[in-house]
């Protein structure tokens, strides 16, 4: 939606009968934040961990 309104302020602005230089500056639609967790690192596991688990013994 916001990238919507954003093209729609930028088509009137480039294309408004606007004295030179006297465009005027439309707002942006506010965009919320990003809120991302940081991934959990897992611990180190070496080849011999990893053939111990398939033998299954």
């Amino acid at each position: 939606m916001a990238d919507l309104f954003d093209a729609l302020n930028a088509n009137t602005r480039a294309t408004g009968q606007w004295a030179k230089g006297k465009a005027p500056k439309l707002p942006e639609y506010p965009r919320p934040k990003a809120t991302t967790p940081q991934p959990q690192q897992r611990p180190a596991v070496t080849v011999a961990q990893l053939y111990a688990q398939f033998q299954g013994r």
